[in-house]
């Protein structure tokens, strides 16, 4: 039974992944709608979780107010932590994901030419680009998330941050908004393909305005305090 469930659950997310890849860049060719590809991505996200049967509750709405473009700082424990965020935040949202996951079929090409941002983490160079495109993303009405850990989690804790989200808020001049998921690395945990039904908790903190561009001492003492804050909720 749990095999069926299985095979059934991966048919379904393979089917829903092609089918909106398909049609996503049959929209975006020649145009590069990012309201079209802001919208079809959550149609996506949505589906995908209801197939695997994931719930998300989502905390702290509240503090986000309306039409401000933000720097999500967010923990990464699973591929699945993607379709939660895009599914739950009602925001124009541009991801900066590594320029690898390109190679994959149909949701790599569809990446590929979605506004999300790619960044080659061998390359110095590319990483500045990125931020660049960030922060005009940013000021221009586009919030950015940004898996500051680099990497997934294999346990849900948190690692150490990279110092490259509080550097594209601080030089953009944009609220720092730590976001905690919880329960994600159990629905699709890292290196298996087993999805597990289940809720996930989505956890909006504070957000953090920052006045001007901040020294190196000063990042730091922001990240440790973002630290702190994420790590203390994941904790509870």
């Amino acid at each position: 039974m749990n095999f069926t469930k299985f095979l059934l659950q991966t048919i379904g997310v393979v089917v829903i992944t092609i089918y909106y890849s398909i049609v996503v860049m049959a929209k975006m060719v020649g145009r590069r709608n990012k309201s079209v590809y802001f919208k079809y991505s959550r149609n996506w996200s949505k589906g995908l979780l209801k197939i695997c049967g994931v719930t998300v509750r989502v905390q702290g709405v509240e503090l986000l107010p309306k039409g401000e473009s933000r720097v999500y700082i967010v923990n990464h424990s699973s591929l699945f932590d993607i379709p939660v965020l895009l599914a739950s935040l009602d925001d124009s949202i541009r991801i900066m994901y590594k320029k690898e996951l390109e190679k994959i079929p149909f949701l790599g090409w569809n990446m590929k030419m979605s506004p999300f941002i790619a960044v080659e983490r061998e390359s110095a160079s590319n990483a500045m680009e990125s931020i660049n495109t960030a922060i005009d993303a940013i000021k221009h009405g586009e919030s950015v998330i940004i898996f500051a850990e680099g990497t997934r989690s294999k346990d849900g804790k948190l690692q150490q941050f990279k110092r490259g989200g509080f550097y594209l808020a601080a030089r953009s001049h944009k609220p720092i908004v730590p976001i905690v998921l919880k329960g994600t690395h159990l629905i699709l945990p890292k290196k298996s393909l087993k999805f597990n039904s289940g809720a996930v908790d989505l956890v909006i903190q504070s957000p953090i305005r920052i006045a001007t561009e901040l020294n190196r001492a000063q990042e730091k003492e922001l990240m440790k305090r973002v630290w702190d804050g994420m790590n203390a909720e994941l904790e509870k």
